[in-house]
């Protein structure tokens, strides 16, 4: 729903203002520490939470984990690139010399 004063959209069944937080989840999501209560387990209110706390803390302890992976992975290909491109080159252009007749 909407307020017709301020434009804030909230949920109909909580009556919480909805989050939308892309990593988190949103309002409508199950397993989003923002999400609604009435949503998922709503008669195991402690269930719900610890399950919603575990996953919010899963993602927050793997993000920094993938992030240093994407970044090492990067580095080596940076170094692996800094040795092959230049093989590369040269053996592209010694190729080209032997087609043409030319020698060193």
């Amino acid at each position: 729903m909407t307020c017709s004063q301020c434009n804030t959209n909230f949920c109909y069944r909580c009556g919480e203002r909805y989050r939308q937080l892309r990593f988190f989840g949103d309002h409508t999501s199950n397993l989003s520490i923002f999400g609604c209560k009435y949503r998922y387990l709503p008669e195991r209110p402690h269930l719900r939470r610890l399950v919603r706390g575990s996953v919010c803390a899963g993602k927050l302890f793997v993000a920094p984990l993938i992030l240093v992976l994407g970044l090492a992975l990067g580095a080596i290909a940076v170094v692996i690139g800094l040795f092959v491109f230049p093989i590369y080159c040269l053996c592209k252009k010694q190729r080209k010399r032997s087609r043409t007749g030319m020698h060193w």
